[in-house]
């Protein structure tokens, strides 16, 4: 009678349930689909209703034992059926994953009344689904990032994460040279129809390398289909503006076989005349009282090429190898005249000078290539990785200038000509390998080898003044050896992870000329980071993390080889060490169908920090880098989208306010401030499948460094887009930048050191933009990526990080 009882008992507690995963064509988890569940002898009879979780994950108990079906339903999806059975041996029905197929019969006479959420929120990383979100069939991939929780694009298309410009751009969870180079142009060349996602990593944890960024913008492409038949398929675009700029890009994905290629090439040209710059730069000597102004006028050619093969070999399911080569160029030819001079207190000239600015050769290049082999074993999703990655770049500028109309100058030559050019290598080998076990857990580890080479050659030669002439190497070495080990544990509503990242680094500095003594260094660095994160329901999360990052020092930062101009003398540092940089962040997130919003309070602090070091001695100034900054930030950022299906509207608001400090003891300065951007979008579609998009934006207004603050600034555009064909493939609109405002004006101040001074710039802002793509063949494959690869976060004030500030500067000597 006890067995009995007891066996009554069990059966009496015994819980039932069914478990399955939803995905749409492309792989992607399908929110908020509708489940139905019926007994298999009465199919219509619904039990109970629910709905799938922002992942596509469904999971419900059932009260009894016996024969069921399930019914799964999505707006523009074909409706799957599964039957299942569930007992006192088998309780729990797992159906592993359905996928729904897209139906254009669905739509056929259909009003769409719901649209999947764009936003979603996991323990280390914010997503955009980009594919949820209709502007992506005829915008570009800058224009869609405008729309990305954390994420602001300003008036010039700078781009900026959490209010910070201390960020990497990954594709495919790898960093591609051509991002790190000039990203404003190549996101704006590609297509957002070949994107999936955008990720906001904004906790890379221990898998990432320690060095670099506090932030990670991984842009995502198509994973492979499932085809298997051969096609081409792509998208070409160009586009022409008012001032004359023309851009072109092209993007194909071929399959044959079992193997599945996709290459992209772009270009973008930018003319000297339609780019003019003005800028008037104002010096106050606190010593002497004597004043500098620096009127320069001037513009650039720009000629930027760019492009990647990717391509994907799977001889079965559970290999795969992967080969990336990727290559960026760019170079361009400035021209300028300025003027100098110099008055004393009583605002009598001390003397003055006209200069010419002409760049003739300045050019940049990268290539990388890499290679992955991705094995997964018998047990589900565990996965081991091997990677390598070549990395190589070549930066030269050529700068000449000749001086005229000399009054009253004390320095004995009449020009002067810089050769600078800096070459990079580095070469990446990683092991990665993840393990899920004991169903609710995952442990993540690897080993890592960088050995990165710089070397800079730089020539400096005066006219009329050989004396003066120097020629400096420099060659920089870094080899770094890593190991990681990352566990993250999820059940039900609750998620953590916990990593640790220890770094041993080889720093050497070799002076080929003998002008200074060679010298190396050694660094060991524990790196840890942790995160929580709570779902109270399928709307809304809640999490904390904890990271930490270094910032080594790049060639530009450190090579010693000294400017001069008659008024400033320009080096490097080549003593620099390493940064530490530690972050806190609160993450709370709503998301819903129509209202999502989230609201991110952050505290950053930065020990031993790098930033510049600049005084004046007389009437000169000096510029060079320095350790020692300690930096603070605290913070908020917040987003929010607002969607009304019905009407067509869609509105935006991206926005991070907070406070920085920047403080050097050694130096006794100390800078501070507030800082707000805030961008906001309207979309709506009007009469004739016409969508319309408004934007505004401010940006600026903040502490810069120790020494400058800067005045804000508000921007604003429109577009007009328009589809055309069948599937929407031809795609035609119109852009507006600034349509209301001719020039944009920049202020900046120095406000700290022995100098002060002012800086304004203004620039053509207004431009007019005509942009038409087309999409032609339908083959579904895309190349698929290893879920792991090589990710270096790498350097302040590298050869590759400095090419896009260099680009189109016109600057005088």
């Amino acid at each position: 009678m006890a067995v009995m009882a007891t066996l009554m008992s069990v059966q009496a507690i015994a819980q039932y349930k069914v478990q399955f995963q939803v995905n749409d064509s492309t792989g992607e988890g399908e929110a908020f689909a509708t489940v139905r569940l019926y007994k298999a002898a009465n199919a219509t009879k619904v039990i109970s209703t629910g709905v799938t979780t922002l992942e596509g994950a469904f999971e419900q108990e059932i009260a009894s034992a016996g024969s069921y079906k399930i019914q799964i339903s999505a707006v523009g999806k074909v409706t799957a059926e599964k039957s299942f059975e569930v007992s006192a041996a088998q309780q729990t029905a797992n159906l592993g994953t359905i996928v729904l197929g897209s139906s254009a019969n669905v739509l056929q006479g259909v009003t769409v009344t719901a649209q999947a959420p764009v936003v979603k929120n996991d323990i280390d990383r914010i997503t955009y689904n980009v594919q949820n979100d209709d502007d992506s069939k005829s915008r570009n991939v800058l224009d869609m990032l405008r729309k990305v929780p954390m994420v602001t694009v300003d008036g010039q298309d700078n781009i900026t994460v959490k209010g910070s410009g201390s960020y990497k751009i990954f594709k495919n969870g790898h960093p591609d040279p051509s991002l790190s180079s000039n990203a404003k142009d190549v996101l704006k060349a590609i297509p957002a129809s070949m994107i999936k996602r955008i990720e906001v990593i904004t906790d890379p944890g221990a898998k990432y390398d320690a060095e670099g960024v506090t932030a990670i913008l991984n842009i995502v492409t198509f994973d492979a289909g499932s085809a298997s038949t051969s096609g081409v398929t792509g998208t070409i675009s160009a586009g022409i503006s008012d001032r004359g700029n023309p851009e072109a890009m092209a993007y194909l994905t071929t399959q044959i076989g079992k193997v599945v290629t996709s290459l992209n090439y772009g270009y973008h040209h930018q003319t000297k005349h339609n780019d003019m710059q003005h800028t008037e730069n104002l010096t106050h000597y606190n010593d002497s009282g004597n004043e500098l102004l620096d009127l320069t006028d001037g513009g650039a050619s720009v000629n930027v090429h760019f492009g990647n093969i990717d391509a994907s070999y799977e001889p079965d399911t559970l290999n795969l190898l992967s080969l990336s080569f990727g290559g960026y160029y760019y170079n361009y030819v400035a021209d300028g005249t300025g003027q100098n001079l110099m008055r004393d207190a009583a605002g009598k000239t001390i003397y003055s000078y006209d200069r010419a600015v002409n760049m003739p050769g300045n050019d940049f290049f990268s290539f990388n290539g890499r290679f992955d082999y991705q094995h997964k074993t018998r047990r589900p999703n565990e996965t081991l990785t091997l990677s390598y990655m070549l990395s190589t770049s070549h930066n030269k500028n050529e700068n000449e200038t000749t001086y005229s109309n000399m009054i009253g100058t004390s320095f004995p030559y009449t020009g002067t000509h810089d050769d600078v050019t800096e070459n990079f290598l580095e070469q990446t080998a990683q092991f990665d390998w993840t393990r899920p076990f004991a169903k609710y857990n995952k442990l993540e580890t690897g080993l890592k080898y960088i050995n990165r080479s710089n070397k800079s050659h730089s020539i400096f030669s005066y006219a009329g003044y050989p004396e003066g002439d120097n020629d400096t190497h420099f060659n920089h070495l870094t080899q770094v050896a890593a190991a990681y080990m990352s566990y993250t544990y999820t059940k039900g509503q609750w998620a953590a992870r916990a990593g640790l990242r220890y770094e041993f680094s080889h720093l050497s500095a070799k002076f080929p000329d003998g002008d200074q003594k060679n010298f190396s260094s050694n660094l060991s660095d524990w790196v840890p980071s942790a995160s929580v994160q709570y779902q109270f329901n399928m709307f809304n999360t809640l999490k904390l993390s904890f990271s930490t990052t270094i910032n080594r020092p790049g060639i530009s930062y450190l090579n010693p080889a000294v400017v001069i101009t008659p008024e400033s003398r320009t080096f490097g540092n080549s003593n620099l060490k390493s940064a530490h940089n530690y972050a806190l962040e609160l993450n709370y997130m709503h998301i819903g169908q129509k209202f999502t919003f989230s609201i991110t309070p952050n505290f950053d602090i930065s020990t031993n920090g790098i930033s510049v070091k600049q005084w004046s001695e007389g009437n000169i100034k000096y510029s060079t880098y320095d350790n020692g900054l300690f930096k603070r930030w605290i913070g908020v950022s917040g987003y929010a989208q607002y969607n009304l299906v019905k009407s067509g509207t869609s509105i935006m608001v991206n926005s991070t306010f907070g406070y920085d400090y920047f403080k050097n003891e050694s130096l006794g300065v100390r800078n501070y401030g507030t800082v707000f951007t805030i961008f906001a979008n309207l979309t709506q579609r009007l009469p004739g499948n016409i969508r319309f998009t408004g934007m505004c934006g401010c940006f600026g207004g903040n502490a810069e460094g120790l020494y400058g603050k800067s005045d804000r600034n508000w921007f604003h555009g429109f577009s007009l887009q328009r589809s055309f064909l069948k599937e929407d493939r031809l795609t035609l609109s119109f852009n507006a930048r600034s349509p209301f405002q001719k020039n944009m004006e920049w202020n900046q101040h120095t406000v700290n050191g022995n100098y002060s001074g002012h800086q304004f710039s203004r620039f053509h802002a207004r431009e007019f933009t005509f942009r038409a793509s087309y999409r032609f063949g339908s083959l579904k494959a895309k190349v698929k990526k290893t879920n792991t690869t090589i990710e270096n976060d790498d350097m302040v004030g590298g050869s590759k990080s400095s090419a896009q500030s260099q680009q189109g500067n016109v600057q005088g000597r």
